[in-house]
C-alpha cells in the first residue's frame, strides 16, 4: 500500500510539472485523479492530504485542490554557486547553515577522484541549505587542503562568502565544469532528521567532481535534494564545446 501511495504522490507532482501549474491553479477533481492514476479515491485522498501537510497544495471544501507551492526548477550542471542552478524569483531567500568544517586525511576514493597522494589532507564541509525557511538541500564538499590552506578560517567568519566565491576570489580556483552522477533513493535516517522528512520520503542525490579552468579537480561533492520539492533540468554541451574545454 505504501508503494501505491508514494506512486500517487509522484503522479500528482508530475502532473503539476508537466502542466506547468502555478500557485493558485486548480488540480483535477479527486475522481479524475483516481481515474488518471488508476488508484482508488482513498489513495488519492491520502496523497493529497500528505501534499497539503507539506504545503504543496491547498484543499478547500466545496472548491477543490489548488497548487500553493510548485516545485523548484534546478539545473545542477550549472557551474558556480547553488543559487546559479536554481530558478528562484527575487523574493526567494536561500540561507546556509554550516554543519561541519574539519580538516582530515583523504579517503582512498577521494584520493582517486581528486588526484591526491595517499595521506593528503582535505577539508570536509557540510552545509544545510534552507529555501524560504524550509530545509531542502544537504551539501558536502571535500576540497584538497593544499589548494585552499586556510579555507576553514574564511568559512567560519560571520560574513563568510559562498564556498565557490571564496575558492575563486581567494584561491584562484574558478570552476569550469563538473562530472555528475544523479540517483533517486529513499532518505537515510540522518537526512530525514536534518531535512524534516518522513521515513518513506525520497531524495535525489547528485554526486561528482568539479574542475577548475586548469582542469584540476577541486571539489568532490555530494548534494541531497528533497525529491518532492524539485524538478531537475539537465542540459548537454555540443561536442565541439567539450573538445574546446579538453584542449584548453
Amino acid at each position: 500500500m505504501r508503494a501505491l501511495y508514494e506512486k500517487t504522490i509522484a503522479f500528482i507532482l508530475q502532473l503539476i510539472d508537466e502542466n506547468r501549474l502555478r500557485e493558485g491553479d486548480r488540480l483535477p477533481t479527486e475522481v479524475r485523479l483516481a481515474q488518471q492514476s488508476g488508484v482508488s479515491l482513498v489513495t488519492v485522498r491520502r496523497a493529497l492530504a500528505e501534499l497539503a501537510a507539506q504545503g504543496i497544495v491547498r484543499r478547500e471544501q466545496g472548491r477543490g485542490t489548488f497548487v500553493t507551492r510548485p516545485r523548484v526548477r534546478a539545473e545542477t550542471t550549472r557551474t558556480g554557486s547553488l543559487r546559479n542552478g536554481l530558478h528562484l524569483d527575487a523574493h526567494s531567500r536561500l540561507e546556509t547553515r554550516l554543519l561541519k568544517c574539519v580538516a582530515r586525511l583523504a579517503e582512498s576514493e577521494e584520493c582517486r577522484s581528486l588526484a591526491l597522494a595517499k595521506g593528503a589532507s582535505v577539508w570536509e564541509i557540510s552545509r544545510l541549505r534552507r529555501l524560504n525557511r524550509r530545509p531542502l538541500i544537504l551539501e558536502t564538499s571535500v576540497i584538497p587542503k593544499l589548494l585552499a590552506p586556510d579555507l576553514g578560517t574564511h568559512l567560519k567568519r560571520r560574513d563568510a562568502r559562498s564556498l565557490y566565491e571564496l575558492l575563486e576570489t581567494v584561491y584562484g580556483l574558478k570552476e569550469s565544469r563538473e562530472e555528475q552522477l544523479m540517483v533517486s533513493r529513499a532518505a537515510r535516517p540522518h537526512e530525514e532528521q536534518l531535512l524534516g522528512l518522513r521515513h518513506f520520503d525520497w531524495v535525489v542525490e547528485v554526486a561528482g567532481v568539479s574542475y577548475s579552468v586548469r582542469q584540476e579537480p577541486i571539489d568532490n561533492f555530494r548534494m541531497i535534494f528533497v525529491a518532492k520539492s524539485f524538478a531537475f533540468r539537465v542540459a548537454t554541451a555540443p561536442a565541439f564545446a567539450v573538445q574546446a574545454v579538453e584542449l584548453a
